[in-house]
């Protein structure tokens, strides 16, 4: 089984954005900024904000970790947004999840400009996606798109793997990744079936698939006898094992010789996803306007 690695990848994404970031430097006097939002500590995503940080500090992007309480509310979830959204010594904003209960709305992605929306979540970013009708215009079109489906699309394609054709299955219907993900697979001529809890043929679905992609967020669900012989696995997930380990949504050690090609977790999807994040920072501070003075973090 080919093992679909993506720190290579990652690596290359990020050894470009020194000389970017550097000349944003020169054109703003101060670096590109993220503002990071995150509210559960404990969470799944909590390993990857630490990640986002060291990595964002090694490349010299400001970062800021906002950390509120849910108790404070909606109200003071939607004033901190608006904030950050107006203070120009901020180039790009992530809305880190899961959120408290009743806070994932159109209004909260919404409230964040489409310019500094590097997540792709935003009404405006999320609708140009959908209109598109080429990957060359997700690429090109001046907008920003979800990280992790572009982080998919990405590492198919840095190991050769050309969706034209082929029959996908994902596992999944976030906004986050798989309705994204979807749009894209058939912006590059993929056939594309979405599957979710209310799905009553998997194995069915599974069982013709060529590409198998899921983004379900249950650990190891993905087992050997629901895939077809040489079935490629793309492995979005993000999980806990009863150890305590990391793992996917797939029983990796169990595809070894019936999968053609597997993305590991940890190591697969995640390395891409966070080099696209902070790809996406440096072009939000390429775009963003130029000052008299450099604006300092506070």
């Amino acid at each position: 089984m080919k093992i679909l690695e993506g720190k290579t990848l990652s690596a290359e994404i990020l050894g470009a954005l020194p000389a970017r970031v550097g000349a944003v430097k020169a054109r703003l006097g101060r670096p590109p900024s993220l503002a990071i939002i995150n509210y559960f500590a404990d969470s799944p995503s909590a390993v990857y904000v630490k990640r986002k940080i060291a990595a964002c500090e090694k490349l010299g992007i400001a970062v800021k970790l906002f950390a509120p309480r849910a108790e404070e509310g909606y109200p003071a979830f939607k004033e901190l947004l608006a904030r950050l959204g107006a203070d120009p010594a901020y180039d790009a904003i992530m809305i880190e999840r899961p959120l408290p209960d009743g806070f994932e709305t159109r209004e909260t992605w919404d409230a964040v400009p489409a310019a500094k929306d590097v997540d792709g979540l935003s009404t405006l970013n999320m609708g140009r996606l959908f209109i598109a009708r080429k990957f060359q215009e997700v690429e090109e079109g001046g907008f920003f798109s979800p990280c992790t489906a572009l982080a998919v699309i990405r590492l198919l394609k840095f190991h050769g793997i050309d969706p034209a054709g082929m029959n996908v299955a994902l596992a999944g219907r976030s906004s986050v990744v798989g309705k994204p993900l979807a749009q894209m697979l058939v912006t590059l001529d993929a056939t594309v079936t979405i599957c979710h809890t209310r799905t009553k043929n998997i194995a069915e679905i599974f069982g013709r698939a060529d590409l198998v992609i899921t983004a379900a967020g249950k650990a190891k669900w993905l087992k050997r006898d629901m895939l077809p012989a040489g079935a490629t696995v793309i492995d979005v997930g993000t999980n806990f094992d009863d150890f305590g380990k990391m793992c996917g949504d797939a029983d990796y050690a169990a595809l070894e010789g019936h999968a053609a090609a597997a993305t590991p977790v940890p190591g697969g999807v995640g390395p891409v996803t966070l080099a696209c994040l902070l790809e996406a920072t440096v072009r939000a501070a390429e775009l963003a306007p130029k000052k008299e003075k450099g604006i300092i973090l506070t």
